[in-house]
């Protein structure tokens, strides 16, 4: 809101405080991701009603993801030129319309089909809120504000499962997607006006060191595809494997909100750590994807309590690391943030977009146990392949 200052100065702009802007961020990309965690939360109801089994719940998070990451190298060069505020309005409103529209369906096809759309205003809501942090977030506070984003998708799951006993349960699964589709519309109207956000951002040129900062961040995109490819899966079929290992549909959906409480704590915490010591992101990366890994070997053991620890540990470190990775590449490139982070969001988008569908696919042919351990291998295969990153995320 601005004022006139009197004398006929230039006008006073109000200061937005930080948080205001980690706020309107977690907000919007809660209501971003809504769409496929949802679906996969609601994956027991969904697939009564709608007639569908898990290979096409799979195949409903790899087409999100995939659109997602066909687009985000594009949605990066948009939000740098409109700005992060207006892209994250445009993100939060076209999820918003997809939300509504996915409690209308009838059947898979149509179900298929709104979320795919839906990957759309994701991959441009990511970029602009990675910027948004940037200019919004004292440098000395990043790390947590990059922790409180990514904490955004937990609490995705988190409230997805949550809503199986408190709303699908009781006056139905298309209501979720109701609330969550206002919810949207709401975020969007609540993103802050900050004058360095409604202007365009052209990149600066790059430097010598250009040549190594693009093997650094496609090594991370690798990496980061390969985690996200282990850590999506749990979202998508988190509740559908712990209704197999023994657990009630009410009680999947809270083992589902349980996890995702672990992850959404550990990955503040992650961010209040970058911030207060100097320490090798990239190299904690590894290690909570590795320990990750462990959670889903528990995860494949076929046992209620087994299953309950290694869903916990896989959300608490496999699934943590999103925040530090994102802080790490505004590091790297802190000229091009919104275009280098929807590069390295390309990786984890594709590896989003297959982790669910060849989990589906090893879960309907060689069991879920088996698609559990190889998920376990490919975060540890993108621990190792952060050890060759270069340049220090420090």
């Amino acid at each position: 809101m601005a004022a006139a200052v009197v004398g006929g100065g230039p006008p006073q702009v109000r200061q937005v405080g930080p948080v205001r802007v980690l706020s309107s961020v977690a907000a919007v990309v809660t209501v971003g991701v809504f769409p496929v965690f949802l679906v996969g939360g609601l994956g027991v109801q969904l697939q009564r009603e709608l007639g569908f089994g898990a290979a096409l719940l799979g195949g409903s998070a790899a087409a999100f993801f995939a659109v997602a990451a066909l687009a985000s190298r594009f949605m990066g060069w948009v939000v740098e030129r409109i700005g992060s505020r207006l892209g994250m309005r445009l993100g939060a409103v076209g999820s918003a319309v997809c939300l509504l529209g996915i409690a209308t369906v009838r059947d898979a096809g149509w179900l298929l089909v709104l979320l795919c759309l839906s990957g759309l205003p994701n991959s441009l809501a990511q970029p602009a809120a990675n910027l948004l942090i940037t200019q919004g977030v004292p440098a000395h506070r990043r790390g947590t504000g990059f922790g409180v984003k990514q904490s955004s998708i937990p609490l995705a799951t988190l409230l997805a499962g949550a809503a199986v006993p408190a709303i699908a349960l009781t006056i139905g699964w298309r209501w979720v997607f109701v609330f969550a589709g206002i919810a949207g519309l709401l975020a969007a109207a609540f993103v802050p006006s900050l004058p360095q956000a409604e202007r365009s951002t052209r990149p600066a040129a790059a430097g010598s060191g250009g040549e190594s900062r693009f093997v650094a961040l496609l090594l991370i995109a690798i990496a980061g595809g390969l985690g996200s490819a282990a850590a999506n899966a749990q979202g998508a079929f988190v509740t559908t494997t712990a209704v197999d290992v023994g657990f009630s549909p009410s009680a999947a959906g809270l083992v589902l909100s349980l996890a995702s409480a672990a992850g959404l704590t550990i990955r503040l915490l992650a961010g209040v750590v970058a911030d207060r010591w100097e320490v090798n992101l990239l190299r904690v990366i590894t290690i909570m994807l590795v320990v990750g890994s462990l959670g889903y070997a528990l995860m494949a053991a076929g046992s209620t309590t087994l299953f309950l620890i290694g869903v916990s540990i896989g959300f608490g470190a496999g699934w943590a690391w999103p925040g530090l990775l994102n802080f790490s590449v505004a590091k790297i490139a802190p000229d091009r943030v919104a275009s280098a982070t929807s590069f390295t969001q390309t990786g984890i988008y594709c590896g989003g977009s297959a982790g669910p569908l060849l989990f589906g696919f090893l879960g309907e042919h060689a069991g879920l146990a088996a698609a559990w351990l190889a998920a376990g291998a490919a975060a540890i295969i993108a621990g190792i392949l952060l050890l060759f990153v270069r340049p220090a995320s420090r």
